[in-house]
């Protein structure tokens, strides 16, 4: 399956929506998108990784967020992370990354 990434921004924040699966072959898609937001949003505006349209997060998208959290992080930049599906957020849960990242819970 393939990963349809849009970008949108809204008054407080530049929000990336992901629709697909994220694996070896789509990863660098959400990558880019990723570094994208995090060089166009500045404090105050956050950084939204809205995967609530993913079916499939392989570990390659996994280490995709933390790197943008980091990057985010050092700019002073809030990386926030919506998740919609449940085999999704098990992901984060088993790695530790629902500690380190601000997962939330969307449709």
């Amino acid at each position: 399956m393939e990963l349809v990434i849009t970008a949108d921004r809204s008054d407080d924040a530049v929000i990336v929506r992901a629709k697909g699966e994220v694996d070896l072959g789509t990863v660098a898609q959400l990558t880019s998108a990723l570094d994208a937001a995090c060089d166009e949003a500045s404090p105050p505006l956050a950084v939204v990784a809205d995967l609530g349209g993913v079916t499939f997060l392989a570990s390659s998208g996994l280490s995709a967020l933390v790197r943008a959290h980091e990057r985010c992080e050092d700019a002073g930049t809030p990386l926030r992370v919506i998740v919609g599906n449940r085999a999704v957020l098990r992901g984060f849960e088993v790695t530790g990354l629902d500690k380190l990242l601000d997962i939330r819970e969307g449709e």
